[in-house]
Parts: C-alpha cells; structure tokens; sequence
C-alpha cells in the first residue's frame, strides 16, 4: 500500500524516487521540533547519501534505522513515544515521510510489544502499519491478536482496517506469518466483526482478506460469504470481489452465491483475434459469439486467459475479466474487448506465440492465438 497522501511519481521516474533527501529532511525537522535531543543534523548528514543506491525498501528501512539511532540511548518505548508524536502533529506528517515511521514500529518495536502495539494505533492513521504489525502477529500472537479485536471498533477508519489487511494471509509484500496460513480462522473472527463496516476502504480489504484465504480454503471462504449473503445489509460488490479467483477457476460453489449458472450450455460459433500479429503498443480486439443450447435462461461469467511467454520460453496464464451476460435459451450474444498490447508492473510481454483461451464459467471453451514481435 502507497502511503496516504502520496504523490504517485510519473512513469518515467521510479517509486523509489519519491523517497529522497526531502524526505529525509521533513523528519529531521520534525523530530527536532518535538525532541531537542533529537540529532537532526547527524541524522540527515548520515542518511542522506546512502539512498542513493538503494531500492525503495532499502530506502524506508535505512530511514527508519537512522532515526532510530539518532533518537540517541533511551528505552525503547520512550524512542516509540516520540515517533507516535511526530505521528500525531499537525499538520499530517507527508506521506513518503509517514512510511518510515511504520518501519520504525516494525524494526524496533518488538523488543517493547504493548508500547509498540499502542504506537500502531497512531501511526497507521498516517501510514498503514499492516507490514508492521506481521512481526508481532508471528512473535507475540495472542497479545497482538487482542489489540487488533480492540481495533475493529475504532472510530477511525484506517484503524479498523489493520485487523482485516495485517492478517491477510498472502499480503503481497509483507513477512509470512504461516500461522494465518495455516490456520485461518482467527483472521476470518476478525472478518466477522468487519463485514459490515461503513467504510469501503475497510469492506474492500476484507475482500482482498478473503480472496487470499480462498486460493487454500475455498469451501471455507464459500461458506462463509454464503452466510453473510442472507443479511440483507452485506456489500454484495465486497462478496463478488472477496470470490473473484475462485469465479475464475470455475468453483460451483462461488458462482452458485452470485447468482451465476454452475455449469453452463453454450456453444462458441465464434472465438478470434484481429490482428492476428502485432507489435508493442497496438491493439488487439477479442471477438466472440455465444449461442445458449440450454432449456432456461443463463447467467454466464466470461473471461479470457492470455498465456504468455516468458523468460524461458514457456508460458504462464493469466486470466482477465470480460463480462457477464444473461443469455435466454437458444439466444445468440455478440462480444467483444480491445486491449492494449503493452509492458506492464505486473507482466512482460516478449516476442513469440500467444494462446488465448476463451473461459465460461471458469471453463476453457475456445482458443485461438496471436502473435507479438519486439
């Protein structure tokens, strides 16, 4: 998660740009303003020159180090006391500066837990502390877990999201806890208390909470939106999302909660791609024509899967959404998609063959193929 208030830099810069000596300054002078013991110019005259060659997480972490350092010998929750207050000053800390003080939270708070626990409530205002909070959930379980049920009823938002995002299971980023992996229910607990939070922030990381928990517990993450689709007051845009892997892979019990045919009747009279060869930066248009052959009407979920070449020369699916269509017995549905051919943060396009696969209900019904050239 980007800190709150972040300026995405542009395509052209890196992510890691945005952490540089102004951020190192802004601290510097906030933790001069609150602590006059605070060695804001060491601080800055050390830190500074190292971000140069580093990453962006090498870059909080380093940050976070030295502030550490140059908050000078003291226990351990005394330091935290001052980073909860930079955390609390107003005006609101900038977002590339509010990360490294989650990290601080997360490097050095271990060693003082309830002190640490009490900053995150502070600090995740300013910067989640769900990379944080992973440290303690693996070393001090129980403690942690009973200050996160504390968290669910917060009045502010960002807070009652912790629960719901610093447990997810497969939190992209983040530590792994193989507890929430192997035993999921605490989280799910956790879950239960949020599921109807007025928030779509909080309602949208319980999705992204239950979608982890699905890719290894899928009758579980079933049977617990089945559950909450009876009150009426669920966010049913939350249970769609929360299922979105397992309406991919075809799970009966997934598209039976969304109103979705289990097992659908069509047959393709048409699956193509035009152009059939294209170079970087073109667009393809997918085309496709559906003809119901059952005897009561559908609800059909429609996606594509683009298996693309890698670095070895295989290949690897992804599926991508399409559509959903309701189609009456014996009716004929026209499809179409265009998409932008282009290197993304997430994939690499490389020359050579590509399949694409055309998937109803989470079922392969067509395929077809176009080519890239670099």
């Amino acid at each position: 998660m980007l800190p709150l208030s972040a300026t995405v830099p542009t395509m052209a810069a890196a992510l890691k740009d945005s952490v540089d000596a102004g951020v190192v300054d802004e601290l510097a002078r906030r933790f001069a303003t609150i602590d006059d013991r605070f060695d804001a110019q060491g601080f800055a005259e050390r830190t500074t020159p190292q971000l140069a060659e580093l990453e962006l997480k090498g870059r909080i972490e380093t940050i976070a180090r030295e502030l550490w350092r140059a908050l000078g010998d003291r226990e351990p929750a005394d330091s935290l006391a001052y980073v909860v207050d930079v955390a609390r000053a107003e005006p609101p800390v900038d977002g590339w500066a509010a990360w490294p003080l989650a990290t601080v939270v997360e490097l050095f708070g271990p060693s003082c837990p309830t002190a640490a626990l009490d900053a995150m409530e502070h600090v995740t205002q300013r910067m989640s502390c769900e990379f944080a909070v992973r440290p303690f959930l693996r070393d001090h379980f129980d403690a942690t877990y009973d200050r996160l049920v504390e968290f669910t009823t917060h009045d502010d938002e960002r807070v009652r999201r912790l629960p719901s995002e610093g447990t997810r299971p497969r939190l992209p980023w983040a530590m792994k806890v193989q507890r929430l992996i192997d035993v999921p229910l605490p989280g799910i607990a956790l879950l239960q208390r949020l599921r109807h939070d007025p928030s779509e922030t909080v309602r949208r990381s319980v999705a992204n909470h239950l979608n982890d928990v699905a890719k290894d517990y899928p009758q579980l993450v079933v049977d617990t939106v089945s559950a909450w689709m009876e009150e009426p007051e669920t966010d049913r845009r939350m249970v769609r999302h929360a299922l979105r892997t397992l309406v991919k892979r075809g799970e009966p019990g997934a598209l039976g909660v969304l109103g979705f045919t289990v097992e659908p009747q069509v047959v393709v009279e048409r699956f193509r791609i035009s152009p059939g060869s294209v170079e970087m930066g073109a667009h393809i248009t997918l085309a496709a024509d559906l003809r119901s052959v059952g005897t009561a009407p559908q609800r059909l979920v429609v996606d594509f899967v683009v298996h693309h070449v890698n670095a070895s020369g295989a290949r690897s699916p992804k599926v991508f959404k399409w559509t959903t269509v309701d189609l009456e017995p014996g009716a004929l549905c026209t499809l179409t998609k265009r998409r932008l051919i282009q290197q993304a943060s997430t994939r690499t396009y490389r020359a050579g063959t590509h399949p694409v696969e055309l998937q109803v209900g989470g079922r392969v019904v067509a395929a077809t193929t176009f080519e890239v050239h670099i």
